[in-house]
């Protein structure tokens, strides 16, 4: 089993965790979540735009009842006074609920430095001589490992992958992208 735990590592460590090799194959998820954190900025904007615009109606109509254009008492200015409300409130609460998913370690760019960096730390790590400890990271970048007579196959996800870069990279603690145990469910 020594054996095989330090081919996988070897194989891991010269194929995979070389900067160029990690971004050929991060490069489509990195793309895919830049424009998704690029459509969140254009869907932030048009709130606070919904959230201007309804205060700025909100105080037209205020000035009109106040220059007695409507009455106070008129039920087609309280329904719109109540229906301008509702509309930024809930603009407002959806601008709340978005910005934090823009201001999180997962939508922060990945430079070259970064991949680098964690290459050399994670070639560290997965040839550590604390077995359960070196696993774990070994598990973070190949999710499974099957073994034939003539053959060794090792497989993961990109996901995961970059799950454990930017882990790795962010300023919370790395542990977070390696996992030391998982449930399997099954049905």
């Amino acid at each position: 089993m020594d054996k095989l735990d330090h081919l996988v590592a070897d194989h891991i460590g010269d194929r995979l965790l070389q900067p160029k090799r990690l971004e050929t194959i991060l490069a489509s998820i990195i793309d895919r979540r830049q424009e998704r954190a690029e459509r969140r900025r254009k869907h932030l904007a048009e709130l606070n735009r919904r959230i201007t615009d309804a205060d700025q109606r909100l105080g037209r109509l205020f000035d009109a009842i106040e220059a007695g254009m409507a009455g106070k008492d008129d039920a087609m200015a309280k329904e719109r006074v109540v229906s301008l409300k509702a509309l930024r409130d809930q603009a407002a609460a959806d601008a709340e609920r978005t910005q934090p998913a823009l201001d999180s370690s997962g939508n922060q760019g990945i430079s070259p430095d970064m991949l680098k960096g964690f290459a050399l730390k994670a070639r560290e790590r997965i040839r550590l001589d604390d077995g359960g400890y070196r696993r774990d990271h070994l598990r973070a970048l190949a999710q499974r490992v099957e073994v034939a007579d003539d053959e060794v196959r090792i497989m993961g996800s990109k996901s995961e992958v970059l799950r454990t870069l930017v882990a790795a990279s962010s300023v919370e603690t790395a542990a977070l992208g390696v996992q030391s145990s998982v449930l399997k469910w099954r049905a």
